[in-house]
């Protein structure tokens, strides 16, 4: 019987684990028997390029869900960087590296921000960073004039956020390295133990010596950083800026994330389900776009991909808590 159980387990295990892998694969043998164009290198290559705003806004949103915020204002944010980046080099700022180092300074201060009032003043989240995306979209309207922003956009940005070695774009690899870079600081220091241990617990955390108030402060900075790096490479991408881009990340965005948390790493965000995800996310989205589904049905494609993530999540949550007593 003992036998029983734990193969039962492993079976279990190995879905949950690598059953996202499996799904994904049938996904790609679907469209590719749908469509000659589908299954090529650079239709891959299409899809990576234009799924790495909504990959750094995802990394950004790992932060906040680990330890157990939520942010609603990443997507105003967005417009607000590439509307601010833009404006600057409308106005004779030709330098891409100023204009990057603005746009990431002034979205890392506003999840400071929406820090500070959540964490000091113990106001829900939901609420404050709400409120703070309503006002940054009200700034971004005043800076942008509700006109479209496409002067003296230095040539870099454009270059480094459209540019390939071969079919792998520069922003790829790019993104890659920034998923390393995360990977290492949530599984090998000791600050992503700690913001883990506050996402599990922040009163336990807190009795433990860890200051969990500079903890939730910095996952909402580091929130507004790498959401502002995806905002420079999306105004690379495009070559423009309004008040209307941008607000279309957060949905994926959070799908994506809310799907690593059943992959790789049952029951925890991880840094390798977060790269299956948004895999799937944008390969589901390229491909009825390529077989002649209409827009919409993207739309529905995310939103049903992220209750169905939020549900095996809450489920793998509630096994852990069984498993924890």
């Amino acid at each position: 019987m003992r036998e029983n159980n734990a193969g039962s387990f492993d079976i279990k295990t190995l879905f949950y684990k690598y059953g996202m892998v499996f799904l994904l694969l049938v996904i790609i043998a679907v469209f590719s028997a749908l469509s000659d164009t589908f299954f090529s290198m650079q239709n891959f290559g299409n899809i990576l390029i234009t799924q790495v705003t909504i990959g750094c806004v995802a990394l950004g949103a790992m932060f906040i869900l680990v330890v157990g915020e939520f942010d609603l204002s990443l997507g105003y944010l967005t417009s607000f960087c590439m509307v601010l980046g833009a404006k600057l080099a409308e106005n004779g700022v030709n330098s891409a590296l100023v204009l990057v180092l603005v746009m990431i300074a002034a979205g890392t201060l506003s999840g400071f921000i929406n820090g500070i009032i959540a964490v000091k003043f113990s106001i829900s989240s939901f609420i404050v960073t709400l409120s703070v995306g309503l006002t940054l979209s009200g700034l971004t309207q005043a800076v942008s004039g509700g006109m479209v922003l496409n002067h003296g956009i230095p040539r870099a940005i454009s270059t480094f956020a459209q540019g390939r070695w071969g079919q792998i774009g520069y922003s790829v690899v790019f993104w890659l390295f920034l998923c390393l870079v995360v990977y290492f600081l949530l599984n090998h220091r000791p600050l992503g133990r700690k913001l883990y241990s506050v996402g599990s617990s922040e009163k336990a955390s807190f009795l433990a010596g860890i200051k969990t108030n500079y903890v939730r402060i910095f996952a909402f900075s580091a929130a507004g950083f790498f959401t502002a790096i995806g905002a420079f490479l999306l105004l690379g991408k495009l070559g423009a800026a309004s008040a209307a881009y941008g607000h279309s990340v957060l949905l994926p965005a959070y799908a994506i994330v809310f799907l690593s948390k059943i992959s790789f790493k049952p029951g925890y965000f991880n840094i390798g389900g977060l790269i299956l995800a948004i895999l799937f996310v944008g390969i589901g989205s390229n491909g009825m776009t390529i077989v002649g589904a209409p827009p919409w049905a993207s739309y529905i494609y995310e939103g049903v991909i992220l209750v169905v993530a939020m549900l095996l999540a809450n489920k793998l949550d509630q096994n852990k808590d069984k498993a924890d007593e």
